[in-house]
């Protein structure tokens, strides 16, 4: 055999150049990783290996870092979908639950401006009812109705903002709310407040109802596969 067929049949080296493509190509991969990390997880289960082939695909010979216009095309994108809805948008049904949840902490507000402004009828009526009620008691009574009503208020924007993204547990922590707004309900009318506070009777009542809407709505069929699909177990942590 001649030199020259010797020297064709040897292997042909690469560059220097050449042979540290692919750990460029590896170390770039790893940080457009860290970077599709601020997405929730089941997007990343859903789309992170395609946009990590196009990212990749798109990339230039020698680059080893993602250009600014990336990063902030992929966060800015990361955050708007997890400030947005979760996983999927949220069916008619579990959107007007939230509705109606937001309209539930606004009487909230309702129903202590009618306290206030019924105070004194009412102070009246049970000084007279009951003979050993001091004054004392009922402003006592009222400052603790305004103080505590931050405290559903929250409640209700709370468990609407938990619904809206699909969390099964708000689901039911709104069940055990309506209950608890059933009591109340329930309690008033023993007590007779229809006689001294009709007003604050008639509010607990439209709270009552907007509740048990609510309830209907956040585990009709819709909404059930809704909370199902959400609650989908996450994809492990990404590689890298």
């Amino acid at each position: 055999m001649s030199a020259r067929a010797t020297r064709s049949a040897a292997p042909t080296r690469g560059t220097p150049g050449e042979a540290a493509q692919p750990v460029r190509q590896a170390v770039l991969e790893r940080r457009y990783r860290r970077l599709l990390a601020c997405y929730p997880h089941f997007f990343r289960h859903d789309s992170e290996e395609e946009i990590l082939a196009v990212l990749m695909a798109c990339a230039r010979t020698r680059q080893r870092w993602p250009s600014l216009g990336e990063v902030a095309d992929l966060v800015g994108s990361a955050i708007r979908m997890r400030l947005g809805p979760g996983r999927s948008s949220p069916p008619r049904a579990v959107t007007r639950a939230v509705r109606l949840m937001r309209v539930g902490a606004a009487t909230e507000i309702a129903g202590l401006l009618i306290a206030l402004a019924t105070a004194s009828s009412v102070q009246s009526v049970l000084v007279r009812q009951h003979v050993t009620f001091l004054a004392a008691q009922w402003h006592d009574l009222l400052l603790f109705i305004e103080l505590g009503v931050p405290v559903p208020v929250g409640l209700w924007l709370w468990l609407a903002w938990a619904n809206g993204r699909g969390h099964r547990w708000a689901r039911s922590a709104f069940a055990g709310v309506f209950g608890t707004y059933t009591l109340i309900v329930l309690s008033k009318f023993v007590a007779g407040a229809a006689t001294y506070a009709p007003a604050d009777l008639f509010v607990v009542g439209i709270q009552w109802l907007i509740g048990l809407a609510v309830v209907l709505l956040l585990f009709s069929r819709s909404a059930d596969t809704f909370y199902r699909h959400q609650s989908m177990p996450p994809t492990a942590a990404p590689r890298g």
